[in-house]
């Protein structure tokens, strides 16, 4: 991976330039990293870095458990005995890794998709925290994030920068993939309705660009998945499978899926169809060994 670069966004917040965006956050006496990147070089680099500038990590606050925000856990626990903080259900995820890619799979996960973009190695949560309020005794508050995954968080520090973790991806991912990962999309958007009014003067989305003004990433993210819930609803027009939903709408977008990307994008539809069957959009009906999907009336 290519070296991590260090920016600094105030007096004593600051973020690791990487795929997955991480944050730390600088006091007199300890710099508490927010998220681990996706893997043991992100580790190294970060253990790396911190010794260079004299900082103790003795605290990683983890927004959620997805793979590329926990893979420097091990090594940097392993190497400096720090702390791991996060909410209940991610928890379960950071120390039994394996949880992620069966919960996509639906089942015991075949070996092409126990792989470190799913399944980081496993570490030991020592501090369960709440998904709003303090976060222990570090200054820092955790903002409800939910509807990415279980019971993802935000992290505002101090000085009021917010990193917001996965709950928005930039326009370039979106015109790209289309389809980005999402486990329950009321919750979802609840969560972007929440951030559009959170006042803060930094925002850190983790994949993307620091922002000082948000409202705009919001409506287009929030544009994209109804868009996104208009194409599945024209799938059901005749009662069909999840699977013929998923290739029905992989083709109209061009998505050649490979294993990894097929879990996410069908664990994903799946969540699109809850969704539009709790607005009373879509019943299912079960026969002939399938759950079939139609659009009601």
């Amino acid at each position: 991976m290519a070296a991590l670069q260090l920016k600094q966004l105030s007096n004593r917040s600051y973020y690791l330039q990487a795929p997955a965006l991480m944050g730390i956050y600088v006091t007199e006496d300890r710099a508490i990293l927010i998220d681990s990147g996706n893997d043991r070089e992100a580790g190294r680099q970060i253990l790396k870095l911190y010794s260079e500038r004299g900082w103790h990590l003795d605290l990683i606050v983890n927004t959620h458990s997805n793979a590329d925000h926990i893979g420097g856990n091990s090594f940097l626990q392993k190497r400096t005995g720090c702390r791991i903080a996060a909410t209940r259900l991610e928890a379960a995820f950071i120390q039994d890794p394996v949880l992620e890619p069966a919960f996509l799979y639906g089942g015991f996960p075949p070996s092409e998709l126990r792989n470190k973009f799913l399944m980081a190695q496993p570490s030991q949560v020592t501090d369960i925290i709440p998904s709003s309020g303090a976060v222990l005794d570090t200054g820092l508050e955790a903002i409800p994030l939910q509807g990415h995954f279980f019971d993802m968080i935000g992290i505002r520090t101090p000085d009021n920068v917010v990193f917001l973790a996965d709950c928005l991806f930039p326009v370039s991912i979106i015109e790209k993939y289309h389809i980005f990962f999402l486990y329950d999309l009321q919750a979802h958007f609840e969560t972007l309705r929440r951030v559009e009014e959170l006042d803060a003067d930094w925002y850190i989305p983790s994949h993307g660009k620091p922002m000082q003004d948000v409202g705009s990433l919001v409506g287009e993210n929030r544009r994209k998945i109804e868009e996104i819930l208009g194409v599945v609803l024209s799938c059901c027009r005749e009662p069909s499978s999840v699977e013929q939903v998923v290739a029905e709408v992989c083709a109209r977008y061009g998505i050649e899926l490979v294993a990894n990307q097929y879990v996410l994008v069908t664990s994903t539809i799946r969540s699109y169809l809850t969704y539009l069957k709790h607005e009373n959009e879509v019943d299912v009906v079960l026969g002939g060994g399938k759950m079939l999907w139609h659009r009601g009336g």
